[in-house]
């Protein structure tokens, strides 16, 4: 018998498990080692408490509460009848519950390590709304067509221009591309492919100041 144990720093959120239903099941997705060869198979495999099985999940899934600092949980156990799992990939959808909103996150993305998400109904009497992170992707993706700003990593470098397109590793294509440096003007560019490691924030361009004294504007859409 093997368990799966899960470690994650939860902000906002709690009861992270995978969505497992019937209508629904969820395939864990590991690389198995015969126990007999010591051989591991090249493809993973997936396992579903659903379906039969060289290995059998035996209950439904744990929900992982949030901790402080985080801890390890054991998520599902799994009668692997000769067989030994050595890794596991998060594939499929997982869910959330937010913790101070009681909002339903679903269709969580492990596949990355990471997930952001924001959250509507959170906030105060003083109807101050509460942000986490934003997920990048759909954000970008909202603004192509549009004039947006960059801002790069270092030499109070910004670009400001159309953006024609993201790839999925979030490298960024922009069109009419203007150079600001210290939020002076130094020249145009035109076509302008920039990768995303070199990227501080992105923000629509509109109601930014290039030649003024604004500062450091949110990524926003």
């Amino acid at each position: 018998m093997l368990a799966l144990a899960l470690t994650a720093e939860l902000n906002g959120v709690t009861d992270l498990k995978p969505t497992d239903t019937a209508d629904s099941p969820y395939y864990y997705t590991f690389k198995v080692q015969c126990t007999s060869c010591r051989e591991t198979h090249a493809n993973w495999v997936g396992v579903s408490r659903h379906r039969e099985s060289s290995a059998t999940i035996r209950a439904t899934p744990s929900a992982y509460e949030a901790t402080s600092p985080a801890r390890s949980k054991n998520v599902i156990e799994i009668d692997t009848r000769g067989l030994e799992f050595t890794d596991f990939k998060p594939d499929g959808d997982w869910e959330a519950v937010g913790i101070e909103s009681g909002t339903k996150f679903t269709g969580i993305d492990l596949t990355e390590g990471e997930w952001f998400d924001y959250d509507e109904k959170a906030g105060d009497e003083d109807e101050r709304k509460s942000f986490t992170p934003v997920n990048p992707r759909p954000l970008l993706q909202s603004l192509i067509n549009e004039e947006v700003v960059v801002r790069l990593k270092w030499g109070q470098t910004e670009y400001k221009g159309v953006l024609v397109s993201i790839d999925s590793y979030m490298n960024i294509q922009l069109h009419g591309t203007e150079e600001y440096i210290d939020r002076k003007h130094t020249g145009t560019l035109g076509q302008v492919l920039i990768r995303c490691n070199n990227v501080l924030w992105i923000s629509a361009a509109k109601g930014v100041e290039m030649n003024g004294t604004v500062g450091d504007t949110k990524m926003e859409g």
